[in-house]
């Protein structure tokens, strides 16, 4: 007689909890990377700049805040991707409560004068970097060199000095938090031999 009691053929592999690492579910990850985004965003505009630490502890806290929304695993690659997101979304928050901080601050509490002499001392000292660095350039085109500097003392280069900080800026945050959503990706993945099965 055949026993019938064990299934004939070759037996599915077992099951791990919580889905593939490799997959992220993009709908609660990015929510995810947004709902952290905002308090980690306006924390950095109103500190003044940008705190490595404060991103990429928002970084590890959006992979955090993934795992328990879904219960599923994850790696570094993953932890890199939403990361970045976080970065992504952070910046931009950033750099919009920025630009309404200085609107603010020149028309509404008229401090124009004050802004104007900050972005003056920034400009003042690009232009001197310039003329300093490109002596050779000086003997042979002064004045395309004379031009490059007061570009930098000009409107449009104090509207350039403040695009290029925020691009600064915004890359490193998405730099930051993508490294921290990596390792947290990392540390929180499962180890072999600790994964259970169903």
């Amino acid at each position: 007689m055949v026993d019938t009691s064990e299934p004939i053929g070759p037996q599915a592999p077992p099951q791990r909890l919580g889905g593939d690492a490799g997959r992220i579910q993009w709908r609660i990850g990015i929510t995810s990377a947004v709902l952290l985004a905002i308090p980690v965003g306006l924390l950095s505009a109103l500190s003044g700049g940008m705190s490595s630490i404060l991103v990429i502890a928002g970084g590890f806290g959006t992979i955090l805040l993934y795992r328990r929304r879904t219960n599923g695993m994850t790696d570094g690659r993953m932890g890199w991707r939403l990361g970045a997101i976080l970065g992504m979304a952070a910046a931009t928050i950033a750099t919009a409560a920025d630009a309404v901080q200085l609107l603010v601050e020149r028309y509404a509490l008229h401090h124009a004068a004050e802004i104007d002499a900050q972005f003056q001392s920034v400009a003042q000292q690009m232009a001197d970097q310039a003329l300093k660095t490109n002596t050779e350039a000086m003997q042979q085109a002064p004045q395309l060199v004379h031009a490059w500097a007061s570009f930098w003392l000009s409107g449009n280069g104090h509207a350039a000095i403040q695009l290029l900080t925020a691009t600064i800026v915004s890359l490193g945050m998405v730099l930051f938090a993508a490294t921290g959503g990596a390792i947290a990706g990392r540390v929180l993945a499962p180890r072999p031999g600790t994964q259970r099965t169903m």
